[in-house]
């Protein structure tokens, strides 16, 4: 069995409060419950700048191996992290679905081909984003998607070994199935979703979480926990 924890959105923005949300997931976890690897899907700045990236390299110099992918708050190219992390049997990638000033995602030409080329030879792969690709039923989030969700579908079938699809970006845990794969989002750290999409001010009362992904060979066991 090989086990992940999946964190997304810390939007860090150099106050220690932030950082001790962040902390606070990541040690929520029992000694004898720990997780194989750390996949972070996005969001881990708030304004993209190098003081945030530097305190996220603080907050991780001591954690174990982790993945991190941009979200729509992150310049991609100050985010310290490997392309791809080898855990068991698993290869997990990080896409980069970031379109500099706008919300949503898209998955570009270049990036599917890359992604591709990086999943050779693995016998199950992960796919780590930002945005997820299907619509949740909330009027705010929905239109902030991967907006071109057919390009997603067109690279699950060409890699053909995808297991599961790690997402963040709504600050609510959701499970659904896309293109037959299992895409599974993780909680916001820094804030909770408002049901009301008509009224999406964030609920930054809500305790952070994280979800905790079991890869069997019978298949996934995901739990959602959050650090009251």
């Amino acid at each position: 069995m090989t086990t992940l924890l999946h964190l997304s959105d810390p939007h860090l923005d150099g106050s220690p409060e932030r950082a001790d949300r962040l902390n606070a997931v990541l040690d929520l976890l029992p000694p004898n419950r720990q997780p194989d690897a750390i996949v972070l899907t996005g969001d881990i700045a708030d304004n993209g700048v190098e003081p945030e990236y530097a305190q996220f390299s603080a907050v991780m110099a001591s954690r174990l191996p982790w993945l991190a992918v941009p979200g729509n708050h992150d310049t991609p190219a100050l985010l310290p992290s490997a392309p791809t992390l080898d855990v068991g049997d698993l290869r997990v990638i990080g896409v980069d679905v970031v379109v500099p000033g706008e919300n949503h995602g898209e998955l570009r030409p270049e990036e599917a081909g890359r992604v591709a080329e990086l999943a050779t030879g693995a016998r199950r792969t992960v796919l780590a984003f930002h945005q997820p690709p299907m619509r949740i039923g909330h009027t705010y989030v929905d239109p902030m998607r991967l907006l071109n969700a057919d390009a997603l579908a067109g690279l699950v079938n060409r890699i053909g070994t995808v297991t599961a699809i790690l997402c963040g970006h709504i600050h609510t845990a959701c499970t659904a199935t896309f293109a037959g794969v299992p895409v599974l989002v993780a909680p916001g750290i820094v804030s909770a979703a408002n049901l009301d999409g008509d009224h999406p001010a964030a609920n930054r009362d809500h305790p952070p979480g994280m979800a905790l992904h079991q890869f069997t060979d019978q298949g996934i066991v995901t739990t959602f926990h959050y650090a009251c």
